[in-house]
């Protein structure tokens, strides 16, 4: 996919200011179809309810523009997706492929069916409840702390310095934005790019709809810019914590495995495990183990302390 950003989308690059949980339910869904892509830590254990077949069947492949409504919360998302008119619902879907073994509402789906609307969403938000509501401070804390991550860049090295640090994904050769997924063609007319960090990815998508671009990519826990910093606890939140698990506190703010987090306070793994413990019993981190290693990120809670220790 290359992606070529003309001098007037230039100037219209914007982040998204939130996780988008419309998008990362269908990009789960995605990566349940595909490799682990890093996700075992999730997809071990995990549930689906009955309907997600029809999930899979929808966000597979090509994924419908009325499916992928920008949103900051899940139920504003779900009243985008059952008000799309029943003409819409079938021009849309139109194109999927006939699977057998999907319920009969799946099929009335695509006639426009109000009813079968009514009942994707139901599916959708039965999906929601127990593949992604249980880990949603972990996304929202993550796209927070890739966001910022940027937003950082961007102040210092303006949009140049902002796309330069989306590599190793998406490597920014003037004028394009270069990956080596393959991508839509996208329309002509469409200006501006909106950059959405997406936790549960593992590659970039162009998301389909109207209006300027939507590029989401993979949410960075270590983007290599923030790795080099060596922050300096608020006194505030030192004073708190103590001034190891403060520092913990700023360290897991960019996400980090125990091992990086014992090299950077200088204790042994063993003493970082621990304070992880407790900074975990506290409800301001969240870990999760990808085969032998574990992985930190603040929840939402967590978040709001460091930031709001340093105003």
């Amino acid at each position: 996919m290359r992606l070529e950003l003309k001098p007037r989308d230039l100037t219209r690059v914007g982040l998204a200011g939130d996780a988008d949980p419309c998008l990362e339910l269908a990009c789960s869904v995605r990566v349940l179809g595909g490799d682990d892509g890093g996700f075992g830590w999730w997809r071990r254990g995990l549930r689906l309810p009955e309907s997600f077949p029809v999930l899979r069947w929808l966000y597979s492949g090509e994924v419908a523009e009325f499916l992928l409504p920008a949103c900051a919360d899940f139920a504003s998302g779900l009243a985008s997706i059952l008000e799309t008119p029943p003409d819409r619902v079938r021009s849309a879907l139109a194109g999927l492929p006939r699977t057998p073994g999907l319920p009969a509402w799946a099929a009335d789906l695509r006639s426009g069916d109000d009813a079968a609307l009514s009942r994707l969403v139901q599916a959708l938000r039965e999906y929601f409840a127990v593949a992604l509501a249980p880990h949603w401070d972990t996304v929202r804390a993550r796209v927070e702390a890739d966001r910022r991550a940027r937003v950082r860049a961007l102040a210092e090295n303006g949009v140049d310095g902002l796309l330069a640090t989306l590599r190793p994904m998406l490597r920014w050769d003037p004028p394009y934005l270069v990956t080596g997924v393959a991508g839509p063609q996208l329309p002509r007319g469409r200006a501006g790019v909106l950059l959405v960090p997406v936790c549960f990815t593992a590659q970039p998508w162009i998301v389909p709809g109207a209006g300027p671009v939507r590029l989401a990519y993979p949410a960075s826990a270590e983007d290599p810019r923030v790795r080099r910093a060596r922050p300096t606890p608020p006194r505030a939140l030192s004073a708190l914590l103590g001034p190891t698990r403060a520092a913990a506190m700023t360290f897991v703010a960019a996400g980090c495995s125990t091992t990086d987090l014992a090299a950077r306070l200088g204790v042994t793994p063993s003493a970082a495990s621990k304070h992880m413990s407790v900074l975990r019993a506290a409800g301001l981190i969240a870990s999760h183990r990808n085969r032998n290693t574990v992985r930190h990120s603040l929840t939402a809670l967590g978040l709001a302390l460091v930031e709001g220790a340093s105003t």
